[in-house]
C-alpha cells in the first residue's frame, strides 16, 4: 500500500501542476472581481495539499498498516466504474448538451450506487442538473455550450 500511496501522491502533485500550467492562459481577474483561472488554481493548490499530506501520512505508516491493495475489491470496482461513467460523460456532453448528459450521467450513478427507487434517481438527478444549470447558466451567467439536444 505503501508503494501505491506514493505513486498517487505524484500522479496527483503532476496532475494539479499540469492544471497550474493550463490554467495560465486564463484571465486572472477583472476589476477586482475573481476571473476564471482562480477556481482552477484552488482546486490545484487543494489536490498539492491532499497529495502531500496523503506522501507524509505515508512515510509515518507502521510497517503493520502496510498491507497490500487489492485491485478486485467491491470498492475499486467502483472507483473503475465511476472513471469509465466521467470518460464517456466527457466524450457526450459536447454531442447531447449539459442537461441531457449530466441528468443521465446522474441517473446512472444514483442507481448504481444507491438503493432509491428509479424515480428518486431521476429526480434527484435532473433536479440537480437544473439546479447548477440555474446557478451556473443564469445567476452567473457562465456560457454553456449546448449539444443536439439541451
Amino acid at each position: 500500500m505503501k508503494k501505491a500511496n506514493f505513486v498517487v501522491s505524484g500522479a496527483f502533485t503532476l496532475f494539479a501542476l499540469a492544471i497550474i500550467f493550463l490554467s495560465r492562459s486564463y484571465p486572472p481577474s477583472n476589476h477586482g472581481v475573481p476571473g476564471p483561472r482562480m477556481f482552477p488554481l484552488i482546486i490545484a493548490v487543494l489536490i498539492i495539499i491532499s497529495s502531500a499530506a496523503l506522501f507524509i501520512n505515508t512515510l509515518r505508516m507502521k510497517p503493520e498498516d502496510d498491507v497490500p491493495v487489492d485491485l478486485t475489491s467491491r470498492n475499486v470496482l467502483n472507483v473503475y466504474i465511476t472513471i469509465a461513467g466521467l470518460i464517456v460523460y466527457i466524450t457526450l456532453l459536447p454531442l447531447l448538451g449539459f442537461i441531457t448528459t449530466t441528468s443521465i450521467m446522474l441517473l446512472l450513478f444514483f442507481k448504481w450506487f444507491s438503493k432509491y427507487a428509479w424515480w428518486k434517481c431521476l429526480l434527484i438527478s435532473v433536479l440537480f442538473t437544473v439546479g447548477i444549470w440555474l446557478l451556473f447558466g443564469i445567476v452567473l451567467n457562465v456560457p454553456m455550450r449546448y449539444g443536439v439536444l439541451i
